[in-house]
């Protein structure tokens, strides 16, 4: 098993070259849209690419912790407002697939995954789910030995520059053996080695530990220097067969220094160091460090990437384990009562809101089986349209149940906060049907502006701006904030999670101080929308939607889908109808608006599993099963 470690290091810098040139610009948009606390997950030697993507978000002023598989199971109730990112080099290990897994029952806001292979178990398993991103790489040195070399060298530039927004600025220096020399004549097999670090560094220490301990060279501590003050300096008066690794760059050798100079100097030392003072010096101790571990293989006489596994190591690696830790799978109406409750997990309720939500469970269940409808009514964005999709518009199946729906003379209704762009999809997904246009209502800028689909004139932007509005647009525009507005709409966008929770805060802070009475603020994702209260609503369109009903003589009952059902979601009116279910969040009202969905279903996935749920007869249709 592996391959020669010396072999895999020569590959390094050539990793490194492909690393810094390939494209990685989905990675940096997904990241750049973290706000809430990020979740780094991996084992073995992708844990070291944990600690450092932790560290760099972190430099960035989002909250990240890199944990294993097995923390991250226990660490379940807080994943529900947390994202996470998987960090696998094969995306097959058995404890990668585990977490993911029990990551997806606890519905995160978001998954990332990142495997130096394509095709991976992880990437199949991640394509059944909403808001779940694989992207697999094919580094040129291929897949590591036995130690993770050059896929770990791979993952600390592609991170340093997706979360950083810089290429490596400086070539990293060849392979260098001589300045191992002097330290490894004063080292032997039986050394112990104690590991400091300090400002950038964390993640080169905890890959010392890992290879040392994975090739069973050597035991070793790993501590920055100051904790390493309080008692852990105890070590070398009791253990005397032991050294000293130390990582520095300018941030922290002043503190290097005048530490090491404390020791007795009868203690050997090394200090690995960079003068760059930035994440982009840790990947060049990344290789200093896998040519340490190189040199130190020599002293035990054990290849790092071929060091032999003895039987009960293989079977502790591939030991089914899931039955071991976990309790029952999550029940649906436990999961839908999380939801709605805002909690963590069911057992959070006390034993008598535990009845009371079941029962309303219950009774939400039992009168939308028994209702009989006529019509479809759907948000948009994030509902019809996931977010992978919002610049190409709905995918081929939503198309196909679309399509169909109306075919059986039923009435769609379509919602949005968008514009012409709305009317432009529809007309695509319609394309060759026009025939049905007739029985699909469109409700432009928030239900300001409704018309039929074969309705060429709507949206009409030629009106005034409402009064309210303009008296918003103008106080803004003198703060150098502008928005894209129609009649009865300003909607202010922004690119990036960090630039927008910035601007949100203005914006709702200088449109609160006007006073406005007659203007309402819904939300979604990126953008927030600005509307006259009594011309602006989504529920504007069931009436529409009610009259169509009548005239093709079908049920007069609309069914009302969307995914921002708690204000200020722009669809929390549309959401609080008696009849109304949602494919993402939820308001706690107990009657109405539930999420039904399996856990990971969200947007277009949600929307075709209730679509699956639809009981046709000829002049209704029911909903059954959830």
């Amino acid at each position: 098993m592996g391959r020669p470690f010396e072999t895999e290091l020569k590959q390094l810098h050539k990793t490194i070259d492909w690393a810094n040139s390939i494209e990685i610009g989905f990675i940096s948009n997904l990241i750049d849209k973290y706000h809430d606390p990020v979740y780094i997950v991996g084992s073995g030697g992708s844990f070291s690419t944990c600690i450092y993507a932790a560290d760099l978000l972190i430099s960035r002023g989002v909250f990240a912790k890199a944990v294993t598989p097995l923390e991250l199971f226990y660490a379940n109730a807080t994943l529900r407002k947390s994202n996470i990112i998987f960090i696998s080099a094969s995306g097959n290990n058995t404890d990668i697939l585990f977490a993911y897994k029990k990551a997806i029952e606890s519905e995160p806001l978001s998954i990332l995954s990142i495997c130096m292979r394509q095709n991976s178990k992880l990437a199949t398993l991640s394509s059944a789910y909403s808001g779940c991103t694989t992207l697999g790489f094919e580094p040129p040195a291929g897949k590591d030995g036995f130690l993770a070399t050059n896929s770990l060298a791979a993952y600390f530039v592609l991170l340093y520059r997706a979360i950083s927004g810089s290429n490596l600025s400086k070539k990293v220096p060849p392979l260098q053996d001589k300045v191992y020399e002097q330290f490894i004549k004063k080292v032997d097999q039986g050394t112990s080695f104690i590991i400091l670090y300090g400002s950038y560094h964390h993640s080169i220490a905890v890959d010392l530990e890992s290879k040392f301990s994975e090739a069973g060279l050597a035991p070793c501590l790993l501590s920055d220097y100051r904790h390493f003050a309080h008692g852990r300096h105890n070590w070398f008066d009791k253990q005397k067969n032991s050294a000293v690794i130390a990582l520095s760059c300018p941030a922290d050798h002043k503190l290097c220094d005048k530490t090491l100079g404390l020791l007795p100097v009868s203690i050997p030392r090394i200090t690995i160091s960079t003068p760059i003072n930035s994440f982009e010096g840790t990947i060049h101790l990344l290789v200093q460090a896998m040519n340490l571990i190189k040199q130190y293989g020599k002293v035990v006489k054990i290849d790092p990437g071929r060091p032999g596994v003895p039987p009960y190591g293989s079977k502790i690696y591939h030991l089914k384990y899931e039955r071991l830790v976990s309790g029952p799978p999550l029940k649906m109406n436990e999961l839908a009562i999380i939801r709605k409750a805002k909690i963590n997990r069911f057992a959070d309720l006390s034993t008598s809101d535990q009845k009371k939500w079941i029962n309303s469970y219950k009774s939400f269940n039992k009168k939308l089986e028994s209702a009989n409808f006529g019509s479809l009514i759907f948000d948009y964005d994030g509902t019809l349209c996931s977010p992978t999709n919002r610049f190409n518009g709905p995918s081929t199946e939503i198309k196909k149940l679309l399509v169909g729906f109306v075919k059986k003379g039923f009435i769609l209704g379509i919602i949005s906060g968008r514009g012409k762009s709305l009317r432009t999809d529809l007309e695509k997904l319609f394309k060759g049907e026009e025939k049905l246009m007739k029985n699909i209502v469109v409700g432009y800028y928030n239900g300001s502006d409704i018309g039929n689909l074969t309705d060429k004139k709507r949206p009409d932007k030629s009106l005034p701006l409402h009064p309210a509005l303009k008296i918003i647009a103008d106080h803004l525009s003198k703060i150098d904030i502008f928005a894209d507005h129609s009649p009865n709409q300003l909607t202010f966008k922004s690119d990036t999670t960090l630039e927008w929770n910035r601007a949100r805060d203005i914006l709702l802070n200088e449109i609160m101080l006007l006073d406005k009475d007659d203007i309402t603020i819904v939300e979604s994702s990126h953008s927030l929308d600005v509307i006259p209260r009594k011309l602006a609503s989504k529920n504007h369109v069931i009436d529409h939607c009610k009259k169509l009903c009548r005239e093709v003589g079908v049920a007069e009952k609309a069914l009302c889908i969307g995914d921002k059902g708690q204000w200020p979601g722009n669809d929390y009116a549309l959401l609080a109808n008696e009849f109304a279910l949602s494919v993402g969040e939820v308001s706690s009202i107990p009657d109405r608006g539930w999420n039904l969905c399996p856990p990971g279903f969200r947007d277009e996935k949600a929307v075709i599993y209730l679509f699956g749920k639809i009981k046709f007869d000829k002049k209704y249709f029911n909903i059954k099963g959830l």
